[in-house]
């Protein structure tokens, strides 16, 4: 018998399923982008061992909980998707864990979601999480102009000053790996 947790379906079927749900073409062309960004960063680790195929099925599948929401809570909403579908939780966590730089229980509450640790701990977690705040769209930015594009829409908030020193840490925590 497989064990739940080793479930990932096939890059095909993460974006048919994504097309299925009727994700947005724009989330859709995102999504891939990341993807080819984490694949990116992960083979340039040398001193981790990683699930680069959990990262990329990860990467393409981590906003499918568009489908519902644009809102903070997509990230919840992709956790439960996957989890109903009988995926492996490692790949309803990249989702649950990807949002800004990911939420303590403190910015979770702020935020509407319930009080708990949303929190990329697993590498792959956080290099998707990396990986997401490198694209703007389907282009490439810097953490910094991402942030700024952030600040400029929504101020300079508490929440999202600690994502982006959440960001910058894991950036340089997966820097020392390469």
């Amino acid at each position: 018998m497989v064990n739940k947790e080793e479930i990932l379906p096939d890059r095909d079927f993460a974006l048919e399923l994504l097309r299925r749900l009727k994700v947005p073409l724009s989330v859709r062309r995102h999504s891939e982008k990341v993807a080819d960004k984490a694949i990116e960063i992960a083979n340039k680790v040398k001193k981790a061992k990683l699930d680069v195929n959990l990262i990329e099925i990860g990467a393409l599948l981590h906003d499918i909980g568009r489908s519902k929401t644009h809102g903070f809570n997509h990230a919840l909403i992709g956790g439960k998707l996957l989890r109903q579908r009988g995926f492996s939780d490692k790949l309803a966590r990249i989702c649950e864990t990807h949002i800004l730089g990911g939420l303590d229980k403190q910015d979770a509450k702020k935020v509407g979601l319930p009080e708990k640790d949303y929190l990329p701990i697993t590498l792959e977690e956080k290099i998707i999480c990396l990986a997401d705040k490198h694209m703007a769209g389907t282009r490439e930015v810097s953490i910094q102009a991402r942030f700024n594009r952030w600040f400029q829409k929504y101020g300079r908030s508490k929440i999202l000053l600690k994502s982006k020193k959440r960001i910058e840490h894991i950036q340089k925590e997966i820097e020392e790996l390469m």
